[in-house]
This record gives structure tokens, C-alpha cells and sequence, in this order.
């Protein structure tokens, strides 16, 4: 029986066990970070509320009755509970009448106060806050996320590590040739298959990938407060998760709502949430939506735009497919309009691994039957609903039925609501989503809870007079879920940009093709925009989907093109929608009167600017939701345009569209922006690559895209 190397076998053996030893590390240090995080909430919260103290009276004082000489404290200056929270014992004891009776009764009363202030604090996280608190909270927070994504990817390795591990350690192992000698041959053997064990692992792909992981853990814990800044900058939601996950202060703490009966919200919010299957991040709100639409069943979520009333949905369907066996199927139908088709299929993609059908146009058969047989999520529209009813009612059962822009099926005789409406005894759940408020629209609010929840229709419509007061939420709790911005975000929100995919009409492709064929790299550009009448263009339509929310929800919207051409057009289509126009042809000195007029104008206004005018120099302020028409030649042009809208005094979040058509030049334009993006960003402190990297594209890659365009039509 061959002896193995045991100087060899040793040395790998503590190679195991030291690698098995960093992984434990990394999973109990999970404590000591979350720790950390909350002591330094705690002082940011503590500074805060010694600021609050400020704004309490020192004559609060007098209602403890302990005999506080309060007319002294005043006398010597000391007006307010914040000086004296500042002031030492020995000052306070300076003044006449303050002993030290009265000095622990101050204390403890002050103390009091700051506690209470302390508790209700929100931290804020503040990417320009050079403060040693903030700083080094979001580097802790920094470390924290880099290190979850870490434990989470090798519970694993770390799992196989420690088995083997485990197995060295055993007594049945020989390390040295003295007691090879002495043991017998079972002891001999097992400790070849062990020896030939650790050959085979150290020669794994599995062995490279833990020490990639163990020293992306030790880069990751070095990062630098500046890394640790621009992170947050960019992925700022990530971080407040962290804060309200861990509870680190009461303002970031997830948290009911004076909508919901406290019973009921306690219910939800004791919903196990299964999100094994869901690879995004949701705020605590999001998470206690999802599971209001799973514990409820049947309702309707109201948030407004631009709080992630997809994502909630998405993580819903997650649940539902963790809970299902393997050889079990779920069906989920997602109804929205035409022109988020695309959409809602990347998102779900982007989140889940759930198989996608669109249901759809021409092959909307074939597609169903797809469907019908692998399962999944079937993402149809409005139009195309009379052609699947039939199909399914009475003879599938959905998981979960989706209404994206429920509003559409608030008429109860349209033929439309008629046809999703047949689909209620065959769906477990539905979700009906709107983002337009309905509190005050009694009817509408009753047509389509009467679909939900037809046994509360009544009850909703008797109370029609309480509209505007909370009896009147508290009643539809059950089945009514609308959250506000200023309710859910207490933090100042990162800008929210979304892509909206827009699936080309045969018009726009035609334009499209026109402009392919005769090399056309500008009109390539404008696809969607190129015929004269863009109404029932893919983009506009969306477009004018998203103004119209907008303009329910209090919201003014500017509207950036490069394109002169494509901003008459759209000019000419919003009509008196639209407040005016900045563009290289407007004079200067008239540019911030326009948007001085705009500020002035009603809520659902839209100023159209050419990118190149209006992104530059102005502050619109007064709008929070921003479209570019088309992806830019060059970051900095989106950026700058931007800055103009998400700057200081901005009170409202900013939600940034782009309209895009794809198997188009906007994927390719998106993704070489990208592209340029990442490497501006990481030689940013380069000027001179820089520069070089945020010049225009070049005539090469035209001319490559326009051929690979062209051969899409050939």
C-alpha cells in the first residue's frame, strides 16, 4: 500500500482547515458588522436629537415637579433643553438653587427627552456629508453588503470545506510515518482515499473559486471611504435596505401604516415571505406589499408611481414558486398595456427564473400553447385578452392574475373588463395595480373592488361620504393598498431610471428600415419618430401613457431629445400640454422665463427641451419626472440633462424613462453607453482618458452598426 507524502498531506491539510477557518470568520463577523452599524446609527441618531433638544423649552422642566429652579435656568441663559444638555454639572451647579438633587433631576429629564427624540430619528445617509459619522456608516454599510453577497455565494464552498474539514480531523487519519507504521491497513486506506480526496480537490475548479471568493472578501473589506461613497452613489437603495433591514433607527425600521388596522397589519407583516427563487433587493415597504398580496389574495395595490409596484408582484410570484414541488407547473397572467409588454418580460426575467410567454400578435397561438404546456408567467395586453379567454376559463388555474393600469377596466360594461372579469373564479390570486390615487373616486374605486372583493363593494360604496377620512382607508384595508413617497421614503430617494422597452408598430419599422437602407445613422436614431404622425407610435404611445400618470399623480415632466425634428413633432402631438420649447433655436435670455413659466404651470405640464439646450445652465426643479426620447451619444449629455431636474430644492423623487425600441440602434447605443459609462467612471480622475473616453462615437462604429442593422432587413 503506497505511503502518501506526509510532509505534503499535512501541509494541505492546514491549507484546508485554515481556508474552513476563514469562512467561519466571514460568516461570525456578520454580528460584529451589524453591531457596528447600529452603534453608529445610534450616535447619528443621539446628535440628532441633541439638535431637537434645542427646539424644547427649558419650562418643559416645570412639569416634573422635582422642585427645578427653571426662572434660574433662564436667567443664566439657558432656554432651551439643548443648552443645557451641553452645559457640564459644574456649570449647571454655578447657578443659584441647582444642587445636586436638582442637577440628577435635570439629567434624567433632559436624558428623557433625548431618548424619546432619538427613538423617532431617520438617519440619512449623505453622499457630500464629509462628517466622520456618516463616513464611516456608509463604509460600514459598504462592507456589510460586499460581505452578505459574499456569504451568500459560498454557503457552498463553506458547507464542503467544513465536511472535509470535518473528515481530517478524524482519528482514523494517520499524518506522520511513525504511526503509519503502527495502524492497520483500514486506518491505511482511509487515509490514501483522504490524501487522493485532497489531491482532487485542490486539483477542482472548486478550489480556484474559493480563493477567488476569499480574496474578493479581503479586497472587499479594504475598500476605502471614497469607494465606499461612489458605491452609494450609485446603488443608494441597496444601503437604505441595510438600515431598515437591521432596524438600525426607528425612522429606518419597517413600519406600519395608519391605513391598516394594526391587527391586520401585524398579520402581514407576519407572513413568511419566501424569497429563495428572487435575486433583487426590496425596501421594507416593497416587502411587507408582497406580502399584503399574498396573505390577502385578492387585491389592489395603489402605490405611487415609481415605488416598485412590478417588483412587489415579481416577488409574490417568487413566493409562489418557491412554495411549488418540482414536478408542479404555476400559471400567472399578467394583462398590462401594449406598449410595457417587453417590460414586464425583462423585469421578471431580470428578478426570477421564471419562464416568460408573451401573448402577443400574430403567433399569440403558438405562444399560448407554449404557455399552457411549460408554465410560467404569459404577459398578454389589453386587445389581446378576447382572443385567450375562451382558453382559459374553465380550463386553467392561475397561481396569480396581474391587471397592470387596473384604472383600464374601471368602466364594468367596456367589453375589455368583461373579459378579465371572467377570469375571477379561475385565478387563486389577483393583483390589480394602479398608480392613479383613487381614494376619491368613489365609483371607479368600487368598480374595481367589486371585481376583488365583490362582498366589500357595498360596504365601500355606504361609506362614499367618508372619502377623506381615515375611517374611510381603515375600511378599505382589506383590499386596498396605496402608499405615498413621503410616506415609504424618508430618506431623499436616488434617482429612479427605468427603461421602457417599446415594441416597434409596422410603421415605425418601416421608418426604421428606410433609414437603415439608405445609411441613415441620425434617422436610425430617431426610430418611432420618423413618420409624420407619431400618435400611434410605440414611444409616443408610451409616452403619452406615462404623461397621463403623471398627470394624476401632481407631477410636471420634461421631455429631452437630441433631435429638433423629433421635439416639433412631439410639440405639435401635446398641444397645450406642452408649456414651450428650449431648444438651439430659442434665444437665451427667453430660456429661463420658459422655465419659470413652467414652474408656474398645473400639475401634468411638460417642457420639451433639445438636449444639447436645455442641458445646460437651467434649474427645472419644478418637474420630477424626466423622458429622454432616445439614448444620448455620450453620458455626460444625460447627466448634465439630469443635473438640471435632481438638484437642490428638488422636493419630489425623480423618475427618469427612457423610451427605447428593441432589436433597434437604442441597444446598442444603450449598451455602448454603458460601456462608456464604466470605463468614464473608472478614470475619472484621468482627464485626459477622460476626455478620450467621452468623445462622440466614432465613424467606425457607425458604420459597423449600420451593417449589422442592414442585414436584419436583407
Amino acid at each position: 500500500m503506497p505511503r502518501p507524502d506526509f510532509k505534503q498531506f499535512r501541509k494541505l491539510i492546514y491549507t484546508v482547515e485554515s481556508m474552513s477557518d476563514a469562512f467561519e470568520s466571514i460568516y461570525a463577523d456578520k454580528q460584529n458588522q451589524e453591531d457596528a452599524i447600529r452603534e453608529v446609527c445610534g450616535h447619528i441618531a443621539a446628535n440628532m436629537a441633541r439638535k431637537e433638544l434645542e427646539n424644547i423649552s427649558v419650562e418643559e422642566l416645570k412639569n416634573a415637579k422635582a422642585g427645578i429652579r427653571v426662572s434660574a435656568l433662564m436667567e443664566a441663559g439657558y432656554t432651551n433643553l439643548g443648552k443645557i444638555a451641553s452645559a457640564s454639572g459644574l456649570e449647571l451647579k454655578g447657578i443659584e438653587g441647582v444642587g445636586d438633587k436638582q442637577l440628577e433631576a435635570i439629567r434624567n429629564i433632559v436624558t428623557e427627552f433625548a431618548n424619546s427624540i432619538s427613538s423617532r430619528m431617520t438617519v440619512r445617509l449623505d453622499a457630500d456629508d464629509e462628517s466622520k459619522d456618516n463616513s464611516t456608516l456608509i463604509l460600514l454599510i459598504a462592507k456589510y453588503i460586499k460581505s452578505e453577497k459574499i456569504r451568500e455565494e459560498s454557503r457552498e464552498y463553506a458547507a464542503q470545506l467544513s465536511a472535509l474539514s470535518g473528515r481530517l480531523e478524524s482519528k482514523r487519519i494517520i499524518k506522520n510515518t511513525f504511526f503509519w507504521f503502527l495502524s492497520g491497513s483500514d486506518k491505511k486506506a482511509e487515509t490514501i482515499k483522504a490524501a487522493e480526496d485532497l489531491d482532487a480537490f485542490f486539483a477542482s475548479t472548486d478550489f480556484h473559486k474559493i480563493l477567488n471568493i476569499l480574496d474578493r472578501y479581503q479586497k472587499d473589506m479594504g475598500i476605502t471611504s471614497e469607494d465606499a461613497i461612489q458605491d452609494f452613489k450609485v446603488n443608494s437603495a441597496d444601503y437604505y435596505i441595510v438600515l431598515e433591514q437591521l432596524g438600525a433607527s426607528a425612522g429606518n425600521r419597517p413600519f406600519l401604516y395608519d391605513s391598516i388596522p394594526v391587527a391586520l397589519a401585524e398579520e402581514v407583516d407576519a407572513f413568511a415571505l419566501d424569497l429563495t427563487g428572487f435575486t433583487g433587493k426590496l425596501r421594507a415597504y416593497q416587502t411587507f406589499g408582497a406580502k399584503y398580496i399574498l396573505h390577502q389574495q385578492k387585491v389592489l395595490l395603489g402605490d405611487e408611481m415609481g415605488l416598485g409596484k412590478t417588483i412587489q408582484a415579481i416577488a409574490a410570484m417568487a413566493h409562489l414558486e418557491a412554495l411549488k414541488g418540482s414536478d408542479e407547473k404555476n400559471y400567472y397572467l399578467i394583462v398590462c398595456p401594449a406598449s410595457v409588454l417587453i417590460n414586464w418580460g425583462r423585469e421578471i426575467a431580470k428578478f426570477t427564473n421564471i419562464k416568460t410567454t408573451i401573448l402577443h400578435g400574430n403567433t399569440i397561438d403558438a405562444a399560448f400553447n407554449r404557455w399552457q404546456s411549460a408554465g410560467g408567467a404569459a404577459i398578454t395586453n389589453y386587445e389581446s385578452m378576447s382572443k385567450i379567454v375562451d382558453s382559459i376559463d374553465n380550463h386553467m388555474k392561475l397561481s396569480l392574475l396581474v391587471i397592470d393600469e387596473a384604472h383600464y377596466i374601471k368602466n364594468p360594461d367596456a367589453k375589455r373588463t368583461m373579459y378579465i372579469r371572467r377570469l375571477d373564479n379561475e385565478s387563486e390570486r389577483i393583483l390589480l395595480m394602479t398608480g392613479t390615487p383613487l381614494e376619491n373616486k368613489v365609483e371607479e374605486m368600487c368598480n374595481l373592488i367589486d371585481f376583488v372583493r365583490p362582498d366589500m363593494t357595498e360596504e365601500v360604496r355606504g361609506l362614499a361620504h367618508l372619502s377623506n377620512l381615515p375611517e374611510y382607508k381603515q375600511a378599505l384595508s382589506p383590499v386596498y393598498l396605496r402608499r405615498t413617497r413621503s410616506q415609504v421614503l424618508k430618506e431623499l430617494p436616488p434617482i429612479d431610471v427605468e427603461d421602457e422597452w417599446c415594441p416597434m408598430t409596422n410603421e415605425d419599422r418601416d421608418g426604421y428600415r428606410s433609414a437603415i437602407l439608405s445609411g441613415n445613422f441620425a434617422n436610425m436614431r430617431r426610430v418611432s419618430f420618423l413618420q409624420d404622425d407619431i400618435s400611434r407610435s410605440a414611444k409616443t404611445v408610451r409616452m403619452m401613457e406615462l404623461l397621463n400618470e403623471a398627470r394624476d399623480e401632481g407631477r410636471k415632466v420634461v421631455i429631452y431629445s437630441f433631435f429638433r425634428e423629433t421635439i416639433s413633432k412631439v410639440e405639435a402631438l401635446l398641444g397645450d400640454r406642452c408649456v414651450g420649447v428650449i431648444s438651439g433655436d430659442t434665444k437665451v435670455e427667453r430660456r429661463q422665463p420658459l422655465v419659470d413659466e413652467f414652474a408656474k404651470a398645473k400639475d401634468g405640464s411638460v417642457l420639451l427641451c433639445q438636449i444639447q439646450a436645455g442641458g445646460v445652465g437651467l434649474n427645472i426643479q419644478s418637474a420630477s419626472i424626466v423622458i429622454f426620447c432616445e439614448p444620448q451619444i455620450k453620458p455626460s449629455l444625460t447627466s448634465q440633462a439630469l443635473s438640471r431636474v435632481y438638484r437642490m430644492g428638488q422636493i419630489k423623487n425623480v423618475l427618469v424613462y427612457n423610451l427605447l425600441c428593441p432589436n433597434t440602434i437604442d441597444e446598442k447605443m444603450m449598451q455602448m453607453l454603458a460601456q462608456k459609462q464604466f470605463e468614464f467612471d473608472s478614470f475619472a480622475d484621468e482627464s485626459a482618458v477622460a476626455d478620450a473616453v467621452e468623445s462622440k462615437i466614432d465613424n467606425e462604429w457607425i458604420k459597423k452598426v449600420i451593417e449589422e442593422e442592414s442585414e436584419k432587413y436583407n
